[in-house]
C-alpha cells in the first residue's frame, strides 16, 4: 500500500513537506553509495576509497543538519497536527537513521586507515568474503528501505522489517571467525576487529529496519510511544 504526502488544506504545506521528503531521499541515495564504498574499501583494503568515505561524510552531515532545520521550521510555520505531524517527525527520524547508517560505514573506512598496533588488521581472504556478503545484504536492506520510503510503500517497508537474511548471515560469519581464531591464536586480535566490522554491517541492517518502521509510522500503523519515535507526551493519533 502506498501513502501520500499531498492533499492537505494548505498547498504550501504540501510543497514544504514534499521538499523535506525529497531531501531525505537524496540523502538516502548518498548513504547507499557510502555503504558500498566502505564495504569495497574494507574488503579490498583500499585506503583511497576509505579516504573518500570520510570526505563524503561531510556532505551527509550537511544533509542531516539542513533537513533537521527544515523540519523544525516547517513545524514552527505550519503547526501540523495528527497525520501531518506524523509525516514530519517520521521524515526527521528517517534522516537520523540514515546518518547513523553512514556512521557505521565510516567505521569500516577508519579501520582501513588505522595505523595502531591494536587496529588496522587487513582481513584475510575468508573475512573479506564475509564482509562482502554481509555488505551485500546491508546494501539490499538499506536500498529497499529507502525505496519504500521514497514511494511511501508500507508493503515494501514491511518486507524489509521481516527480512531475516542479515541475522542469519551475521551469526554464520561470527561462528566462522571464532573457529578460525581458535585454530590459530595469532588471528585472535584480527578476529576481534573483524567482529566489530561485521557488527557495523549488521547495524546498517538494523537502521534499514528502523527506516521501514517510520514509513509505517507516517500511516499511523503503530503506537510511536512504544518505539521511541516520539515522547509519550506528544499526541499524534487522529
Amino acid at each position: 500500500m502506498s501513502l501520500s504526502l499531498e492533499g492537505h488544506t494548505a498547498r504550501a504545506f504540501d510543497g514544504d513537506l514534499s521538499s523535506l521528503h525529497i531531501q531525505a531521499v537524496a540523502m538516502g541515495a548518498l548513504v547507499i553509495e557510502q555503504v558500498q564504498l566502505a564495504v569495497n574499501a574494507y574488503s579490498n583494503w583500499d585506503r583511497s576509497e576509505a579516504t573518500l568515505v570520510l570526505e563524503r561524510e561531510r556532505q551527509i552531515n550537511l544533509y542531516d543538519a539542513e533537513i533537521e532545520e527544515a523540519a523544525l521550521q516547517l513545524i514552527a510555520r505550519r503547526q501540523p497536527v495528527a497525520q501531518d505531524l506524523r509525516a514530519v517527525f517520521a521524515i526527521d527520524k528517517v534522516v537520523t537513521e540514515l546518518e547513523r547508517a553512514a556512521d557505521e560505514a565510516k567505521r569500516l573506512a577508519l579501520a582501513v586507515l588505522s595505523d595502531t598496533e591494536f587496529a588496522g588488521f587487513r582481513p584475510g581472504a575468508a573475512t573479506a568474503r564475509e564482509a562482502r556478503q554481509l555488505g551485500r545484504v546491508a546494501m539490499q536492506m538499506i536500498r529497499a528501505s529507502i525505496e519504500a520510503f521514497d514511494r511511501l510503500d508500507t508493503d515494501a517497508a514491511a518486507a524489509v522489517e521481516q527480512d531475516a537474511e542479515m541475522d542469519s548471515e551475521y551469526a554464520s560469519a561470527l561462528r566462522r571467525m571464532i573457529t578460525r581464531a581458535m585454530e590459530d591464536a595469532r588471528q585472535v586480535q584480527a578476529a576481534i576487529e573483524a567482529a566489530f566490522i561485521m557488527r557495523s554491517l549488521e547495524r546498517i541492517g538494523d537502521h534499514a529496519r528502523s527506516i521501514a518502521r517510520h514509513v509505517a509510522f507516517i500511516g499511523g500503523d503503530f503506537d510511536p510511544t512504544s518505539t521511541g519515535v516520539l515522547p509519550a507526551s506528544v499526541a499524534v493519533k487522529s
